[in-house]
Parts: structure tokens; sequence; C-alpha cells
């Protein structure tokens, strides 16, 4: 079993999948490859797609969560600056103030008090867009495609640092466009406010 198998396993065990169902996912059969960033795109794609078949979209978004990066540094820094500066804003506000940090999205309220957000995820024109993940650096699996769900890592960055910014629970309602997606876009999600 390869990292990836392990790391992904355990993140699936902690969001609650039960063993028999990892298992299943962490070995699905997928194209190996020597090269190590190519064998994890080969791995991701099957593995998430069989997620898709046997989880609960947010058992599945708790797993993606847990191992999204970009969690420390200069990120959290300005989450938490937000928080302890300008925690009496209203929530607009605070939206309005993490658009305006590197790297947080564009973020706003929608009619219904949901948080959309999209950004330019990897890189590439619209039409012929990359994937910025470093776990597999643009490289297209070897058969088939992302599933475009693999996209809730990125959206559990937004997650977490939103949560500390905003002072709320959120959830991930929606990927709504994905450089994944059947017409390949810009990444934006849709976080519902739990609490």
């Amino acid at each position: 079993m390869n990292w990836n198998q392990e790391e992904f396993g355990k993140h699936l065990k902690k969001a609650g999948a039960n063993d028999e169902i990892i298992e299943q996912i962490i070995h699905v059969p997928y194209a190996q490859s020597e090269n190590e960033k190519q064998d994890s795109a080969n791995f991701y794609a099957a593995a998430i797609g069989k997620c898709d078949e046997l989880l609960d979209f947010d058992v599945l978004a708790e797993a993606m969560f847990a191992r999204a990066c970009c969690k420390t540094g200069f990120r959290l820094n300005n989450a938490r600056k937000i928080a302890k500066e300008h925690g009496d804003k209203t929530l607009e506000e605070k939206l309005e103030l993490l658009g305006q940090q590197k790297y947080m999205g564009h973020p706003h309220l929608t009619e219904n008090g949901d948080i959309y957000t999209g950004h330019c995820a990897g890189s590439g024109e619209p039409g012929n867009l990359r994937c910025s993940c470093w776990r597999f650096s643009g490289c297209a699996p070897a058969q088939g495609k992302m599933p475009v769900t693999y996209c809730l890592c990125c959206a559990g960055h937004f997650r977490f640092h939103y949560q500390k910014a905003l002072g709320v629970r959120l959830r991930v309602k929606e990927i709504v466009t994905s450089v994944f997606g059947e017409a390949p876009e810009y990444c934006s999600f849709l976080f519902e406010v739990v609490g």
C-alpha cells in the first residue's frame, strides 16, 4: 500500500466511514505508474469515484477536509486577525475583508444566506485549466476523469479559514464549478452556515 492509500484511509476512518468501505476504497484498482505525481492522480481518480458510489457526500467531505492543505501560515494569521479585529462586524462585512486576502477566494452572501466563493485554481486559461493540487501537480488521470468531488479538499481549505475568520460553522452545500467539470471552469463552492 502506498502513502496515498494509507493517508486517505486514515482520513476516511476519522470521518466515520466503516472499515469494509474503507478497504474497498483504498484498494480500488487503478493504473499504477513509475511517476509519483501520475500515480497519485490515478489513485485519487479511482478512489474518489469509489467514494462517490459508497459514501454519503458529507462523510466524503469530512475526509477531504481533513487532508486539505494550506491551513497554516499567512492564511491562518489573516483569518485570525479578521476574527480578532473585526468580530463585531456583520457576516457580509467580514466576507468582504476575507476577499481582500491573498488566496482566500471571492466570497459573498447569496440571497438565501449561503456563502458563495470562487477562486482561480491551478493554471491555464478558461477551457484549458489544470488543478493546482500539489499531490499530482496537474497530471491528468491515466484512465477516465478526476471526479468533481475531489474538489472537496480545496473546499476544505476555504471552510477552515472562513470558519476561523467568520466565527461560524460551515457545510459544503455544493461544488458549483470545477476544473474537473464537463466544461472546466475556475473552481467555486457554496457553503451553508450551520452554526
